[in-house]
């Protein structure tokens, strides 16, 4: 501890390295932001770090985690949390690459290696969800759980949704006989909707059944459809029957024929329609909301010629009428759609009740946990560690030093996981004291890249967990007891500055591609007040050498536009194709110019719809393409089947990869033969013995079984004979596998399985020559890997914005940027007000949190807008469709909506403009923009801000 205090720490030096750049890309000797990740790889300190695009984030992150090695720090003592398995692999790789590097360079580097290399394995960089199931299989007992529980795979959550939903909807359909809500939900709704909507509260069910629980908490319980239908009949009496007289001068000055008709039978004797069926006063309801009201839901302020059939004084006083019984009408129909939404929010909770207990029942039939599961009962179990003292010892005397990438896609319940195991050094508990070092806590991300909220990420967790790690570092200095507890509020004086950095060096980006960036997003609309607003301030400038100038004949960024979609695919695809031929990109690995590869070319979208105009394009041009989609290239049955085979022949003896051979369509037995040989599964394969089970089998499942018994241990045998890859092949070819492809979409199918074969072909050629080294890799890839990694080898990238996070390329494209999600609104929302007040909606019913909602995404969407521009190194393209007025139509969640208004007005003009346009940004920079598909023009139009 005395070295610490005299600062002559043993990694000092490695932590004024900055981050290496790439070979080509600009690096000052001493970047603007050189203090801040100075301070972020110093272990002693406590950092919130915001890294934006392109920054080299993961060198920081592993140099930190170097240094702590370096400074004594026992691997065991150290927790890193990232959230996919290909970037904690990643992390992993280069920090034992470092390790080796040391060893090479200095005797403290070989001494440090020689003590860790037998220990490789508790360097470890872990997924949120890999550490919560580690964590309760460690303590099983206190989380009240089986210890031999397992994690569901990812691939089989969406089948055992499907499954719960179906359960519900047939349990619910049952129910709703004697449950007048329900029923009513099932009636409003229809299946189809519900379906889609229990599908996504079941996704979200944690937040889901708290929102629910909260929204009905102290609601009338006699409050039924009946009793809403009525008491609305009531009031529209009493308040049309007041002082004033209203409905008596509407049914005298009435029109006798037309549209009000038919509402004056309705009104005249409100007291009878009162105790008619409610169904049929519903439909009295629905008249009156038509007739008194706009399609918008408001009052109406005249009435039109038709609903008057009439003229003449008489006419004139009914139109008075009309227009003062508008207000009536709204406002009782207002509180009659609030008590019936109500009614039905209870019908919600009963069917949504229904299918969880079938979704867990799913899950615990399989003794499985899924990914909420883990996290709400690794929370659960920490916030009980007091009952626990031995338990809660034997975790804090271990967790000294806490790293967290990727903090901006996390969860309040996530962060609270994090929060709970630094608990106690701000209270001063715990063995951490005793360590090498003070215990420290780092966390990383980009408020910027928040782009998962539909998986709960709250991009002001990031702020919460500033001011948490600050006050936590005021209690160590001697702030008041409990003062620095994680989870509390800040301590009075507490201060972020010391602890919140931010770094903005990118390494990625040319300087002029970075300068427009600085102005697009500077000039991006802002809204204050919001905790989740999107924020580009001056720390989130990338520092460019200035002055920036562009080439004339080589812009950084152009524009595509036409009238129609159809259009601006061909242009695209023309400019891909010149781009091939002629265009220059920077070699990632020597900075050198060099002609650009299919597969450094990204065509990047808001809406999956978008492909398919652009796909159809390229290949018109020749061009290959790969398309990822929502269904994952690992999630294909096909591409099951042949991981299972792989995985198999790499451990013939293991039980769960028997299973998984024998469920796939290489061998295809029933459930119910796989439930009988239950224990026996490798066995059944490989023993001379048929298994005594299999007498009771049907001739299908005998014959099956016969049948692999015979041909599963030639290929065995294969395996310590041939590479990998013609096993593969051999098996495909002898097993007549691609008859059973001949279902669904066979084309695309064979397709996956010739990519398969050729990624196999691939690892073992780059020296994993076992089956078992080939399964390892890919099952490292399946974890989170989009397809345009694991296929595009030789391909034009098409895929969202989502699926390209974390990824770049040398040239982007965002195509049809005006269309948006294309989701109309859903038929249930569950939702908070900017209150926080919990809301649930059934359609046609508008909450309060629906507009709330809109503002939400209109944030998100200008955070996916700054994703899908960083994603480029070189060249960005901008590509929209002009319709018929000159404009660009700006579609509700498109990333249009999100652009500077300046930028679509250039999009506009660039219809009918040639060559090229100047943007004046906000830094009052010039950029000069090329038109892709014009010809030359003289003199660049300019466009100012």
């Amino acid at each position: 501890m005395s070295r610490i205090s005299e600062g002559s720490l043993p990694f000092d030096a490695a932590s004024d390295e900055t981050p290496p750049a790439r070979a080509g890309a600009p690096r000052p000797v001493d970047p603007p932001d050189h203090p801040a990740r100075a301070a972020a790889v110093d272990p002693t300190r406590n950092i919130v770090l915001e890294a934006s695009a392109g920054t080299g984030k993961t060198t920081v992150l592993v140099t930190r985690y170097l240094n702590l090695l370096r400074a004594g720090v026992d691997p065991a003592n150290i927790l890193a949390i990232t959230f996919t398995r290909q970037a904690a692999a990643e992390m992993r790789e280069r920090i034992v690459a470092e390790l080796r590097a040391d060893a090479r360079s200095s005797e403290e580097g070989a001494e440090r290696w020689t003590r860790l290399r037998d220990r490789l394995g508790e360097i470890s960089i872990s997924t949120i969800d890999a550490f919560c199931f580690s964590l309760l299989h460690e303590f099983p007992l206190e989380a009240d759980l089986d210890p031999g529980f397992g994690l569901a795979d990812e691939t089989e959550i969406p089948n055992i949704i499907r499954r719960s939903v179906e359960q519900a909807l047939g349990a619910g359909t049952r129910v709703a006989k004697s449950d007048p809500d329900l029923a009513m939900l099932l009636a409003q709704i229809g299946p189809w909707r519900i379906r889609v909507a229990l599908t996504e509260l079941l996704r979200r069910r944690l937040g889901a059944e708290t929102t629910i629980r909260r929204f009905l908490a102290g609601t009338p319980r006699d409050l039924t459809a009946a009793h809403a239908c009525r008491a609305a009949v009531s009031r529209l009496a009493a308040r049309l029957q007041g002082p004033d007289g209203v409905l008596g001068r509407l049914l005298a000055d009435g029109p006798d024929a037309g549209p009000f008709a038919v509402i004056a039978r309705d009104i005249a004797d409100l007291g009878a329609l009162a105790e008619r069926d409610p169904v049929r006063i519903r439909a009295a309801l629905d008249r009156c909301r038509m007739y008194f009201l706009t399609q918008q839901g408001k009052p109406r302020k005249r009435m039109t010629d038709a609903q008057l059939s009439g003229s003449g004084r008489r006419a004139r006083r009914f139109r008075a009428a009309a227009v003062e019984a508008a207000p009536i009408v709204h406002e009782v129909l207002a509180r009659f759609d609030r008590d019936i939404n109500l009614v039905m929010a209870r019908g919600v909770q009963r069917l949504f009740s229904i299918a969880v207990d079938a979704y867990r029942r799913q899950l615990d039939a399989r003794a499985l946990l899924d990914f909420s599961d883990l996290l709400e009962r690794a929370v659960a179990l920490l916030r009980r560690m007091d009952e626990f003292a031995r338990s809660r010892f034997r975790l804090e005397s271990r967790y000294h030093h806490v790293l967290v990438d990727e903090f901006q896609d996390t969860s309040p319940l996530q962060w609270e996981l994090v929060s709970l195991l630094v608990q106690s050094w701000g209270e001063g508990a715990g063995l951490v004291h005793d360590a090498k070092l003070p215990p420290s806590v780092f966390v990383v991300g980009d408020r910027k890249q928040s782009i998962y909220r539909f998986r709960d990420a709250d991009v002001a967790v990031l702020d919460d967990a500033a001011d948490a790690v600050a006050a936590l570092r005021e209690a160590e200095e001697g702030a008041p007891p409990g003062a620095g507890e994680v989870g509390q509020e800040p301590v009075a004086g507490a201060t972020t500055a010391g602890v919140r950095q931010s770094i903005s060096n990118s390494f990625r980006t040319v300087p002029a591609l970075l300068a427009f960036l600085n102005d697009l997003f500077a000039a991006v609309p802002k809204v204050s007040g919001r905790r989740d607003a999107f924020r580009f301030d001056e720390r989130d400038h990338f520092p460019v050498d200035a002055p920036v100038v562009t080439a004339p004949d080589d812009p950084v960024v152009a524009v595509a536009v036409a009238d129609s979609v159809e259009a601006t695919a061909d242009l695209v695809a023309d400019e891909v194709s010149r781009l091939l031929d002629t265009g220059r990109v920077r070699d990632r690995r020597t900075g050198a110019p060099r002609r650009p590869d299919p597969n450094d070319i990204a065509i990047l979208f808001r809406s999956r719809q978008s492909h398919r105009e652009f796909e159809r394009a390229l290949n018109a041009c020749g061009i290959q393409t790969c398309v990822y989609k929502g269904l994952g290239f690992f999630d294909t049955d096909e591409i099951k089947d042949v991981r299972a085979l792989i995985r198999y022949l790499a451990d013939p003896r293991s039980e769960l990869r028997a299973a998984a051979l024998m469920r796939s369509r290489f061998i295809g037995i029933s459930d119910a033969a796989l439930a009988a040989l239950a224990g026996r599964l490798a066995a059944a394969l490989l023993d001379e013995k048929r298994p005594a089970a299999a007498s009771a089998f049907d001739v299908h499942d005998r014959t099956v079984l016969d049948l692999a018994r015979d041909t599963v241990p030639e290929w065995i045998g294969l395996v310590d004979r041939l590479p990998p890859a013609e096993v593969l092949d051999r098996i495909l070819a002898a097993s007549a596998y691609s008859v059973e492809l001949r279902d669904g979409h066979p084309a695309q199918a064979r397709e996956n399985v010739k990519k398969i074969r050729s990624l196999v072909r691939r690892v073992q050629n780059r020296g994993y020559a076992t089956m078992a080294h080939v399964a390892d890799h890919i099952d490292h890839l399946s974890g989170d890997v989009s397809n345009a990694v694991v296929d595009a080898f030789d391909a034009v990238n098409l895929m969202t914005v989502h699926a390209a996070k974390g990824l770049e390329f040398p040239i982007v494209m965002l195509v049809d940027l005006g269309r948006g999600t294309g989701l109309a609104g859903a038929a249930i929302r569950v939702a908070t007000d900017t209150a926080g007040e919990p809301w649930v909606g059934v359609s046609p019913y508008r909450t309060p949190a629906d507009q709330e909602e809109r503002f939400r995404d209109l944030e998100e969407t200008k955070r996916l807008l700054y994703v899908a521009a960083t994603r480029a190194r070189d060249r960005l393209y901008l590509s929209a469709v002009v319709n018929e007025t000159g404009s660009v139509a700006c579609n509700p969640g498109s990333l249009a909506e999100a652009l500077p208004q300046p930028l679509v007005d250039l999009m506009a003009r660039a219809a009918t403009a040639r060559g090229a346009v100047r943007w004046t940004g906000p830094s009052r920079q010039l950029h000069l923009v090329a038109i892709v598909g014009q010809g030359e023009e003289p003199a660049p139009q300019e466009l100012a801000p």
